[in-house]
């Protein structure tokens, strides 16, 4: 691809890596490690259990692997004199450990057992979690229903590369919550782990033991929920204790406790950093209207059916058309609604469509509710494109079930929960579809559920050609590409898509997918035996095969994971994308001086402090700043001609903040009050006829704040300046070298960034890496709403057919290659 930009920034993250050759032994040696050998009569989970309870309120740092082909527990001990711990087995006999000596083909063992050792922040949790994992505390909760603690077991595994030098150390984590449970749970029958918080406040493991009384309240862990609505930010921008319980300031502390942790015994540890490249994109951010479609690359359907499946009957299926047509209107999109007639749920499966049609299903239930109609649909998204909408305006803006118009009812002996709807749920008028927040929301959703459908028409009905339906796609998704993932092969082929289940244990679907591959001189078998000999690691694709099952299903599990490109040209390339089975966090520089920064912008001033100098004295900081290149010739000219005005709502503001009897501030609500009062006195010196502005811009707020930092001494600029500055939090970026992609919002970063960016590593395993291709199949407006995709665009095409077929193996134009 060309690019001409030589912009390269670091990006640092939560993988560390050393090399094996610098390793020092005699460091190494240092921990004392026993290993305990275990009968393999006993089930993997019957010994995860006895072992926790065995060990995980003593403090070993431990680990279950196996040493000289005997399956067994390592533990380490803090020195040559300490006494390795005394284990029974489930007989109540002791089991005799051996002493490990340190060799290089221990190095996974002890930096896992190193990670265990770990000691982040000094108060993490004593008693392991499970299998040996520490527990760090997060935050907690205090609700009506319950309280408890968020924490975090941690762990890491190792994958050493090709050049069996380099091996990567990869972080991951895992959420434990913990609920404060009833006393008369807090038995020796009660099941799950159970921890109290000692005299030093920190969580420690605790086993219940008859006449013993626990020293607090007991916690316990409790059921992850798949579908929990909130989860941490990746990053939180809001205030200083929020970005404290972001994930990079949550990981970054023990990183480098694992690095130092790491020295002492031998292991150099260093973060793994990127050297990211900007790369050019075509897909712009959709700004300013709000009416705007944000995906105008899809040919959206002119004309969609109506079925109304709504629960509540207040509103008319006719008059249930007037907010939804209206919401069609201002994002400008021309498709025309047609209301089926009513239809009740029996006589579903009994409707006759053409595969010419599509089908909008209205419906006002969050999914998973008492009397769901979701799966009404089952059998007719088979034949007919079809999607479902929720326009129910509760859900639109805001939480049902945390509105307790939807109460969760949990029944303890199926550890199920059921979600059961409040009358006033289905109580709805059409007048509730006239807030702003819920028409936005309505606009949203509906320009979505559209472009779905549209997706889905193109698979359904063979009559539609993909250039027509994704026609900026049409010289990208050609015959000469096929794409392999999420289990299924896709290709072109007389412009239409070809999905193909990728599943090398059915003969008949190697046999279907070598119809395709030879024509690009391969076949699933080179394919896979291609990637054996290519394989990044120096462990073979087979060790990622482990898990249960037959040896057929542990392929085919594999075989899913794989993402795999083959592109041909003069000649064909074959690239292959990393099936991270644990995905780096982004750790970016500058967490303290950023945490230092909200802290400091969050103080409360006395309104004396607040007093701005001379005019003459802010000219010069204005024109110091500019000579500096802090701010631009036009940023400090714009300043200057509104300082007076800036000076006087300033002023002013602390008068009338005066007069209320206030005596201290914060600079944010300050400021936002002054250029509340300057943005009208602006627009009152607007000439006649021209529009007035709604905000004062984010080029005049943000000169300001820079000035304001060198009036006051603290550092006042818009946090997300730093945001701006970290590689991939906007737009595409690439390492060349190491091969990684990082997608980024095409927006302008908020306080708070939900998701962390896609991160994705790729590499050749046949011919040169074409980065322009690869940015390609990202850069499309289609997959995501004003967002570029974050896998390949045809996994999108995967998944749709997989929705149509109702997760069944079924293939899509194979009469096109046969």
């Amino acid at each position: 691809m060309s690019n001409n930009n030589q912009i390269v920034r670091e990006l640092p993250l939560s993988h560390t890596i050393y090399l094996d050759s610098e390793i020092d032994a005699e460091k190494a040696k240092k921990l004392v490690v026993y290993h305990y050998p275990l009968n393999k009569s006993y089930r993997w989970k019957e010994w995860q259990e006895h072992l926790d309870t065995e060990l995980s309120n003593r403090y070993y740092p431990y680990l279950m692997r196996s040493y000289k082909g005997q399956f067994g527990l390592f533990v380490a001990v803090d020195s040559e004199t300490t006494k390795p711990p005394v284990i029974l087995n489930k007989d109540g006999m002791d089991i005799r450990p051996e002493k490990v000596q340190y060799s290089a083909e221990m190095n996974p063992i002890w930096i896992r057992l190193i990670m265990r050792k770990v000691s982040a922040f000094g108060t993490h949790c004593k008693g392991s979690h499970t299998l040996g994992r520490p527990l760090l505390k997060i935050d907690t909760w205090n609700t009506k229903k319950s309280r408890g603690v968020n924490a975090i077991s941690l762990d890491c595994r190792t994958q050493q590369r090709r050049d069996r030098n380099t091996t990567e150390v990869v972080l991951f984590h895992e959420n434990v919550p913990l609920r404060v449970l009833d006393s008369a749970k807090a038995n020796a029958e009660h099941r799950n782990s159970m921890w109290v918080y000692d005299k030093n406040n920190v969580l420690v493991r605790w086993i219940p033991k008859k006449g013993e009384k626990p020293s607090g309240p007991v916690y316990s862990e409790i059921r992850k929920n798949k579908n929990k609505r909130k989860q941490r930010a990746f990053i939180d921008l809001s205030n200083a204790d929020a970005f404290k319980g972001s994930w990079p300031c949550l990981l970054k502390p023990i990183q480098d406790e694992l690095i130092d942790k790491a020295q002492a015994y031998g292991f150099n540890l260093k973060p793994k950093i990127l050297n990211l490249k900007p790369l050019p994109l075509k897909t712009k951010y959709k700004q300013g209207p709000k009416t705007r479609n944000t995906m105008p690359s899809v040919a959206l359907l002119e004309k969609v059916l109506v079925l109304d499946l709504r629960f509540s009957k207040n509103i008319s299926a006719e008059q249930m058309l007037l907010p939804l047509n209206q919401a069609l209107s201002e994002k400008s999109i021309n498709t025309q609604l047609h209301l089926l007639p009513n239809c009740d749920p029996q006589d579903i499966d009994s409707l006759e469509f053409s595969k010419s049609d599509s089908i909008l299903v209205l419906l006002d239930q969050y999914p998973g509710v008492i009397e769901d109609h979701y799966p009404l649909t089952t059998k007719l998204r088979t034949k007919v494109a079809c999607q479902h909408i929720n326009v129910n305006p509760y859900d639109l803006d805001g939480d049902s079930i945390e509105a307790k118009l939807i109460n969760e009812i949990s029944d303890e002996e199926s550890n199920e929960t059921y979600l059961v709807p409040e009358d006033e749920y289905y109580n709805y008028t059409l007048s509730m579809f006239e807030t702003d927040s819920r028409m936005e929301a309505l606009k949203r959703n509906l320009e979505i559920v559209i472009k779905e459908l549209s997706i889905k028409h193109l698979l359904h009905d063979d009559q539609v050609k993909l250039s027509s339906m994704l026609p900026e796609e049409h010289d990208v998704l050609t015959e000469e590409l096929v794409v392999i993932t999420d289990g299924y092969l896709f290709t072109v082929l007389n412009d239409r898509p070809v999905l193909i289940p990728f599943n090398p244990t059915i003969s008949e679907h190697e046999k279907n997918c070598d119809l395709v591959l030879g024509k690009f001189n391969t076949s699933v078998k080179q394919l896979f035996a291609l990637l054996s000999r290519e394989w990044p690691y120096s462990y073979q694709p087979q060790v990622v095969m482990q898990g249960f099952g037959s040896d057929a299903e542990k392929y085919a599990r594999f075989a899913r994971r794989q993402t795999i490109v083959i592109h041909k040209a003069e000649s064909v390339s074959i690239y292959y994308q990393d099936p991270k089975y644990d995905t780096p966090h982004m750790l970016p520089n500058h967490l303290a001086e950023t945490l230092q920064e909200l802290q400091s912008q969050n103080i409360s001033m006395p309104l004396k402090q607040w007093q701005l100098p001379e005019t003459d004295v802010l000219e010069e900081h204005i024109n110091e700043l500019k000579e500096e290149g802090e701010l631009s010739e036009k940023s400090a000219n714009t300043l200057l001609t509104q300082l007076d005005d800036i000076k006087t709502c300033w002023h002013e503001t602390l008068g009338t903040l005066w007069q209320e009897n206030r005596s201290s501030i914060e600079y944010k609500e300050l400021k936002q009050h002054a250029f509340k009062a300057l943005l009208s006195v602006m627009n009152n010196k607007l000439p006649e006829g021209e529009m007035p502005k709604k905000i004062v811009s984010s080029s005049l707020s943000g000169s300001w704040a820079k000035v304001a930092s060198r009036v006051f001494g603290i550092p006042l600029q818009d946090i997300r300046a730093w945001l701006r500055d970290i590689p991939g939090i906007q737009r595409l970026w690439h390492d060349p070298e190491q091969g990684y992609y990082i997608v980024g919002s095409l927006a302008p970063p908020k306080l708070q960034l939900t998701r962390q960016p896609s991160i994705r590593q790729w590499h050749a395993l046949q011919g040169e890496m074409n980065t322009e291709l690869l940015a390609s199949l990202i850069d499309v407006d289609w997959v995501r709403s004003n967002q570029l995709a974050g896998n390949p665009c045809v996994a999108l095409l995967v998944r749709r057919w997989r929705d149509c077929q109702n997760g069944k193996e079924e293939a899509l134009g194979l009469g096109l290659i046969i």
